[in-house]
């Protein structure tokens, strides 16, 4: 298996396991398995969220961590509801409004991670409540559904589709595939960054960057770490599918670090260099807010990479519940950029743009020094 295919190979698996807040349990373990087999350690915090890193051979050299979250919108069952097989269900996250209309098809995911077929029955109490009626199709397994259940869209998990890739759950287990990937790539290298690597995938992110927040509040990651967050955040002009992974200088709540994307502009120069090309963009994405919010209001120097998403959040045009897609060069541009700026942290003065800056031309420095006014 070549680099490419094993990076959409960790995207499948991780699609294989519907997950929302609260409920990354499968998404979790698929990390941890790959962690395995490409032989990164890892620790697990008390709240659930794992924590990977490659140790760096220069303990002066700040570290610098990818974050990703493993859960996307959907509903939670919390309440039975007369006979039926008929729950109450809570929206966790961002769905579409037309999720709680009547007839839109669900998967109720029992334990061990067998699916249920359901479908929804309307809303249920006021609008701002944000709960629907959810009636499993099978009444004896509904009689032995465990509460509170995650039920979410009865989508395709994984599905290459010519150059973009749909699926149920594209934010942001492409964050976390890329990742997975970028590791897997410096970890059989033989060339040791220099500075320790960190990858973080977090929980309960699309109820307001719970995993997020702890993570930072309890500084799993060392104070001085430049933070990556890596999304897929729905397109913007300027952040188009198909013209590579988005350099993002800040999200709708708040502008990230300039040193911290001094990391990843130096990497994108690096890989035109190299490749002879290497497409990106750079943009706000102000459609969310992404994690490195969450690091910046603990003190961090946050960046991010984002894939341009269709469908955000399983929202279609007309109010149709569909698959999210992203470009498939894209999502691997993002994971070169991501191998390659874990090697240019001690390079990130040595932008273009920086070095530019830095020399002054001799003929203008002297012209106002002989004509100070």
């Amino acid at each position: 298996m070549n680099e490419r295919e094993e990076a959409l190979d960790f995207l499948a698996r991780l699609g294989a396991n519907p997950a929302v807040a609260f409920h990354e349990a499968g998404v979790a373990a698929t990390v941890r398995a790959i962690l395995d087999e490409t032989g990164v350690g890892y620790s697990v915090d008390e709240f659930g969220n794992i924590l990977a890193r490659l140790p760096g051979s220069d303990p002066d050299v700040p570290p610098i961590a990818v974050v990703a979250h493993m859960d996307h919108p959907g509903f939670e069952l919390v309440e039975l509801h007369g006979h039926g097989g008929e729950f109450v269900a809570d929206a966790l996250g961002g769905i579409p409004a037309s999720s709680f209309a009547a007839g839109v098809p669900l998967k109720v995911v029992m334990p061990g991670g067998r699916r249920v077929a359901a479908v929804t029955a309307g809303p249920y109490g006021e609008e701002s409540e944000r709960k629907a009626l959810v009636r499993v199709s099978d009444a004896t397994l509904a009689a032995e559904l465990p509460l509170p259940s995650a039920a979410v869209f009865d989508l395709v998990d994984f599905e290459l589709d010519g150059e973009y890739i749909r699926m149920r759950a594209v934010d942001d287990l492409a964050g976390c595939a890329s990742a997975l990937a970028a590791l897997a790539r410096l970890s059989r290298s033989g060339d040791q960054p220099e500075g320790d690597v960190y990858a973080l995938f977090t929980r309960a992110e699309e109820v307001g960057l719970v995993g997020a927040r702890l993570a930072a509040d309890a500084r799993l990651l060392p104070p001085g770490t430049l933070v990556i967050s890596a999304e897929s955040s729905r397109t913007l002009p300027g952040a188009e599918q198909g013209r590579g992974p988005v350099i993002r200088v800040g999200d709708a709540g708040s502008t990230f670090d300039a040193d911290a994307e001094s990391v990843l502009i130096r990497a994108r120069e690096m890989l035109n260099q190299r490749e002879g090309g290497f497409a990106s963009q750079r943009q706000l994405m102000s459609g969310g807010v992404c994690e490195a919010s969450a690091f910046a209001a603990y003190g961090y120097r946050t960046t991010g990479i984002a894939f341009p998403l269709g469908n955000y959040h399983n929202g279609a045009p007309e109010g149709r519940i569909e698959a999210e897609y992203i470009h498939v060069e894209d999502f691997l541009g993002g994971v070169a950029l991501m191998e390659e700026a874990a090697r240019r942290v001690s390079d990130r003065v040595n932008t273009a743009f920086r070095s530019r800056l830095r020399a002054v031309p001799e003929d203008m420095r002297l012209r106002l020094t002989e004509r100070p006014g």
